[in-house]
Order: structure tokens, then sequence, then C-alpha cells
């Protein structure tokens, strides 16, 4: 049976709503009382003071207009007197404006010599003479104050009262200054008005304040009235909710209001009674289900370690392993079975680096540091994970780490790590580049056969000295050799030789010396290479290859009767050497690869061969070494078609290279319309390594010398300062010259010259061979001789 409850009144003490309503009111009204009469208070105030203002402007503006009348009428009547000489008149002019007006204080006619003629003063006294020639003083005036030009009014302080004076001049009828009136006016009557005025205004506003006190205190207590008929209206509903609400609390679920006010409150007190019917079916239906709970909770017990198994059996049988840390580092109990065969089983929760310390220790090193950057939440969360080492290596097998972070409330709440084994992945990635570099070698060998049968030779002679630790005791050597090897295998596209020189020049960067693994896998890969192009039967035999055109213009020769045997002997001997068009349009492929790699665009290669042929027995090796300058002009030279664009360039840079036989001597040079040399940046590492860098042969010399680089990052093309060292060594052991110029924004140009006599011009152990010049040459010496 439902128990409803009425409106109870509400108790009368402080805390009660009714109590807090009306003193709300009470506070909200007097205020409202206060602010109204302060701001009336306020208002009438300045209305007061700009009254009294206003009288205070008026009285004082007749009293200035008065005495501006009275010296402007003596002014003329003392004109007449002053030019006929009747000073005792003045004198009584004067005394009778005394007199005969109170507010006068005192008169004085002063001539322009500053003599006194008449003058008059409180209290008043009649004299039969004239005053004393200097009687002006008396009065407290200056020198300078004696004379106006013009009527003129100031206030003053004189004989301890304020005035009001008032000077004219007196003029001739010329215009001439025969002198100066001046009165002075007491402001006396006006203070008196101002004072009565003042009195009258502050009745008046207490009389205000009164009144408008008497309203706010009468509208105030009308507000406290209604206020609490509003009240008590108010709070009855929501007294007899509140103890509704206190009985339903006890225990009693049958409780209901009726509430009947027509408002907001009659529906609050509706929504309470189905809450409450609401709220006594849930307790019906809870306690129904508390009967079954138990049931319920082992079915759904029995249903999580089903699907646990069934999780189980998914971690334990696929090839990843995964494990998870908490965000202290420490492993979860749970983890999958690969884990556990392939590092061991962990004896409980111990640190991840712990549990792969006998694995390998430089990991579980460097995991344990990158950690440490974790737990003290200083660097992003990103950051940290990207430190921890990605791969461990143990024997021939290879694991890579994921890791992948969870967060609860965005906060960390671990982290998944991922591990897979790539061993199988890195066999079939090495098999594949060395598939590809063999595939590369192909590719040359067929197009140049001569060019890379050289290339071969030179890098199995430096592979040699490597592997063999012939230059163990002369790293800047090895640093030569890694880095040629490394930009000849690069042009060549053995990308992995070329990897793994990169590799080894960064091992001895930072340590001095390179890893026995590292030096076996560049052996091993090489000899792989050689090995596999020998058993394809491409290196036979060297062979003579004739160009057509030229195989055409012997024939025609020895058809025609026209060419000595010399002549035929000798063009037969030139075609044993290479033409250097090969090895430049080896360059250029490799300056266009290069270009786009590096985001320079398609770049612009232009050859000049000039009819040359070399002995690549003898400048094979100086070729593998001009590969420095060629990698230099892309990576250093010339710049981004964007940047080219910018700089009024055209957005393809242009790289030549050009070669030619004059007067005994071989030239070849090498241009690029790139940026020019930072001589700048050379100073300054020339100076940091302690080389001589004042002069432009000195500045030369820094920028071949070893580890000099203006680059701040290394990259697999450029930036160790190795490449132009090894250059100059090629250059000297030919008996060459080296040679630079470059303006800032326009270009490099690099100019190599090579001694060439005219005996060995022409016979094979020179290594130089121009046909067209040769043939010209050794007919003129037949005909000598």
């Amino acid at each position: 049976m439902n128990k409803p409850v009425g409106t109870p009144v509400a108790p009368r003490h402080k805390k009660s709503l009714r109590y807090k309503f009306i003193r709300t009111l009470l506070l909200v009204a007097g205020i409202i009382g206060l602010s109204t009469l302060g701001i009336v208070g306020v208002m009438s105030a300045q209305a007061s003071a700009e009254h009294l203002k206003s009288v205070q402007k008026y009285i004082e503006e007749g009293i200035a207009s008065k005495g501006k009348v009275l010296t402007e009428n003596h002014a003329l009547a003392l004109r007449g007197l002053t030019l006929d000489n009747a000073f005792l008149d003045m004198q009584r002019l004067i005394e009778r404006a005394i007199k005969d007006d109170d507010d006068l204080v005192f008169g004085v006619y002063v001539s322009a010599e500053r003599e006194t003629l008449a003058l008059a003063r409180r209290p008043f006294h009649a004299s039969d003479t004239t005053p004393e020639r200097d009687a002006w003083r008396s009065l407290g005036l200056k020198p300078e104050e004696l004379g106006v030009r013009s009527a003129r009014i100031e206030h003053t302080h004189r004989f301890g009262q304020d005035l009001l004076e008032v000077a004219a001049p007196v003029l001739g009828e010329d215009g001439e200054m025969l002198g100066t009136v001046r009165y002075g006016l007491s402001t006396k009557r006006m203070q008196d008005a101002l004072n009565a005025a003042q009195v009258d205004s502050s009745a008046r506003l207490k009389r205000s304040f009164w009144l408008i006190g008497l309203l706010v205190g009468l509208a105030v207590a009308g507000g406290v009235f209604l206020s609490r008929l509003q009240a008590v209206k108010i709070t009855q509903p929501i007294g007899a909710l509140t103890r509704a609400a206190e009985l339903f609390a006890a225990g009693h679920r049958d409780v209901r209001v009726s509430i009947e006010s027509e408002d907001e409150l009659e529906l609050l007190g509706a929504s309470f009674n189905r809450m409450v019917e609401d709220l006594g079916t849930s307790y019906k239906n809870l306690e129904e289900m508390n009967r079954t709970l138990e049931q319920k909770v082992a079915a759904r017990t029995f249903e999580l370690a089903d699907k646990n198994r069934d999780m189980r059996l998914v971690l334990d049988n696929i090839d990843q392993g995964f494990v998870t840390l908490s965000p202290d580092g420490v492993m979860a109990l749970e983890r999958s079975r690969q884990v556990g065969a392939w590092f061991g089983e962990s004896e409980g929760q111990v640190p991840f680096w712990h549990y792969l310390a006998h694995t390998s220790p430089d990991f579980a090193a460097g995991f344990e540091l990158a950690w440490s950057q974790i737990a003290e939440d200083f660097l992003p969360l990103s950051v940290c994970l990207e430190q921890l080492p990605s791969r461990l290596t143990r024997g021939e097998r290879t694991w890579s780490f994921r890791y992948l972070p969870f967060f609860r409330n965005d906060e960390l709440e671990g982290v998944l790590v991922a591990v897979a084994d790539i061993t199988e992945r890195l066999a079939r990635e090495r098999e594949d580049a060395e598939h590809s570099d063999l595939m590369q070698a192909f590719r040359h060998f067929v197009q140049d056969r001569t060019g890379f049968e050289v290339f071969l030779a030179e890098s199995s002679e430096l592979v040699a000295s490597i592997c063999e630790q012939k230059l163990e005791h002369d790293p800047i050597r090895l640093k030569r050799a890694l880095h040629t090897l490394k930009g000849t295998s690069g042009s060549m596209g053995l990308s992995t030789i070329a990897e793994t020189c990169h590799q080894a020049e960064s091992e001895l960067v930072e340590s001095d010396t390179v890893s026995p693994e590292l030096v076996r896998a560049l052996g091993t890969r090489w000899q792989t290479l050689v090995e596999r192009l020998t058993s394809s039967g491409l290196r036979r035999a060297r062979m003579v290859e004739v160009p057509e055109k030229e195989y055409g213009e012997l024939i025609s020769l020895v058809s025609n009767g026209t060419a000595s045997r010399k002549d035929i002997a000798l063009r037969l001997a030139a075609f044993q050497a290479e033409p250097v068009e090969k090895a430049f349009r080896r360059l250029g492929e490799q300056a266009i690869a290069l270009g786009r790699r590096f985001g320079k665009g398609d770049l612009r290669v232009v050859i000049d061969p000039g009819g040359v042929r070399l002995d690549y027995e003898r400048f094979g090796g100086f070729f593998s070494e001009l590969v420095h300058v060629v990698r230099n002009a892309v990576d250093h030279g010339i710049e981004a078609p964007e940047e080219r664009a910018a700089s009024g360039k055209p957005r393809e840079g242009t790289l030549k290279l050009s070669a030619a036989l004059a007067q005994g001597e071989l030239r070849i040079e090498l241009a690029d319309d790139g940026a020019g040399i930072d001589w700048d940046g050379i100073r300054r590492a020339a100076a940091a390594h302690g080389l001589p860098h004042r002069t432009d042969a000195e500045l030369l010399d820094a920028l071949c010398s070893d580890g000099v680089t203006t680059r701040a990052e290394v990259t697999t093309v450029s930036g160790r300062g190795v490449g132009m060292a090894a250059l100059r060594q090629r250059v000297l052991a030919l008996h060459g010259t080296l040679a630079v110029s470059s303006v800032q924004g326009r270009g490099t140009t690099w100019t190599l010259r090579f001694p060439a006599g005219e005996r060995e011009a022409f016979g094979m152990q020179s290594g130089i061979f121009a046909p067209r010049l040769v043939a010209a040459g050794l007919v003129a010496k037949a005909e000598r001789g």
C-alpha cells in the first residue's frame, strides 16, 4: 500500500531552503537599494557642483564686466585730465570711485614714466595732495605689471584677500601711452553668495537622500513580504520531495508524493513517483538475477577459458613471437611459445633486457639504454620507440623486433613486442641482390667489355688488399681503397658490393678498424660475383673491337694504296686501345642515375671524346678514381630543378666530359654548371685539419686531402673526404697535373693533363692514341726520313 506524503512545512532553521531563498532576496534587494542610493547621491553631488560652478562663473563675469566698464570710462576721463595736468582732479576721481563702490579695494593711476598720479585704497581716507611718485609699490605691484597695452583682467591676492584686478591703458589722441589705470575689486560678496548656495544645495541633497532611503526601505520591505510568500509556495513541494526521498532511502519502496502546484514542481513529483516505480521493478529483477548469478559466472568463466585456449593455440602455432612489456620493461607471464623456443624460457617476470642478455649482450645493453628514455618520459614516446633496437643476430639467424604501444585513459599501459625470424627473408633478399648485381655485371660486360675487364682487374686488387689485411696498418690507404671500390661498384650497378663498402667505411670512421665479419662478407660477395662471371663463359681471351666506320676507312686506305705500311700498322695498333668515349659514356650514365636518385632531375650529359683512345692497362685505374669527380659534381654541385629555375638557370643541369690530344699533351676536362665549390667551407675544413689555406694552390691541396669535406652528413655517394685524395694520388702516379676552376653560382671545371712525348705518342707504352693525328705525324716523319 502506497504511503502518500503531503506538503509539510519546511523547518525554519538557517540551513533550510526557505531561509536561504529569503536571505538571498534580502541581500539582492539591499544591494540594489544601496546601489540606487549611491548612484542618486553621486549624481546629485555632481549636479550641485555644476550648479555652484555656474553661479561662480556668472558672479565672476558680472564683477569683471563692472570693473571693465569702470576702468574704460575712467581711462577716457583720465586722458583729458592728464592732458590738462589736473592732478588733484585725477586723485578725486579715483577716491570718489573707491568711496562710492564698496566692492573696490584700491584704485591707482600710474603714468607711462611709472609715476603715481592718483591712488586710493581701503580703509578710505580723502587726501588733498597728490601721492608720492612710487606710491604704487604700497599695493605690491611689480614694475613690469604697471603698464598694459590693452584691457586686462586677472585674479590676484593682495591685502590678505582674493581680488579681481582690472587694468586699462590711458591713451592720447594720437594713440601714445599716457599711463595705466588699475582697480582691484573684492570677491568677498561672490564667495558669500557661493557659500549660501552651497549650504542650500547640501540641505536639498540631504532631503533627497532621506526621501530615496525611505522609498528603498519600503521597496525592500515589500519585496521581503512577497518573497516570503513565494518561498513558502516553492519550498513546501520541495520539502515533500525531500521527505519522500528520505523515506525511500530508508527502505519504504511504496512511498509516493502528491504535489498540485500546476508548475514544474508538479511534473517533478510525477517523475519521482515514476522513478520509484521503476526502481522497485529493478530491485525485483536484480534480486532475481542474484539468485542465478553464480551459474552465469561459472558459465562465463568456462567460456573465457575456452577462448583463452583458442588464443593460446593460435599464438603457439604462428611463426611470430609476442610478448607484452609493462611501462618499466618487465615481461608479462603470458607470451607466445615461439619466444621461449627462440630465446629460452624465463623464470618469472624479469626485465626484457635481462631475458635477452644471454642471447645478445649488445642487444640487451642497447635495449636497456633506449627503454630508460621511456621510463624518464622526457622524449616523445614515438621517438623513444624508434631508438629501440630492431634487429638481433645470433649465429646464422636474425630476428626483427616491432614495438606496438597500447594505452588506457591516455596513459601508457604497456608495449607489445612482435618478434619475427627474418633469416630466410634476408637470405632471399641477399640472393636477389646478388642476382641483380650479376645481371648488371652482364649488361656492362656486353656493352663495354674492355672497360669492365679493367674494372674487374682493378677491383680484384683492391678487394685482395682489403681482405688480406695488407692495408691494416695504413688507415688512409684503406679508406681510399674502400671509397674507390664503393664508387666504381656503384657505377657498375653492383649495389651489394657498394653497400658493404659503405658499411666498412662507417665502421672505420667510428672505430678505426673494420670487423672481420664485414671483411669476410666483402670477400665472399666479390669472389661469388667473379666465379659466376667466369663460369658463364663470358670472360674469354681478350678480343680487339673495331668500329665499323674505322674498319671501312682502313679498308679504303689499303685498297687505294695511299697509306704506307707504317701508317696501316699504326692504325691497327690503335685498335688495341679503348676509345675514351666508352669511359665517358659510363661516367655519363652514372651521373644521370645519380641525378634522378638525388632529385636533381634528368641531367644533360655532353661528351666530346676528341677521337682519343687510351690504353686501359694504364688508364683504367684513373677512370676508377675519376668517378669521384662525377659523383661530387652531381651530389655537391648541380642544384635541384626548382633551385636552378629560381636562380635563372635551365631546369636541367649540364655535365660535360671532353678529351683532347695536342702538342704532346693529353687533356681531360669535366665541367658542370652547378653551384660551384664552397671555398669558404673548404677553408674552414682545412683550418680544422691544420692544413694551409691562404692561397688558391693551398685550397686545392686541402680539397684533395684525406678527410676534408664540406658536408656535415655522410651519404653512400660522398661526404667522407676520401675520393679527391685518391684521384690526386692516381694523377700524380701518371705524372699528370690537376687543376680546378670554380665560380660561385656558375659551375666548376676540372682539368687533368698528362704528358705524351712524340715517340710515346705513337707507341703502345704511352697508352695514348689519336689515330688521325698519329697518322699525319707518321707520314711527316717518313718524309723526313
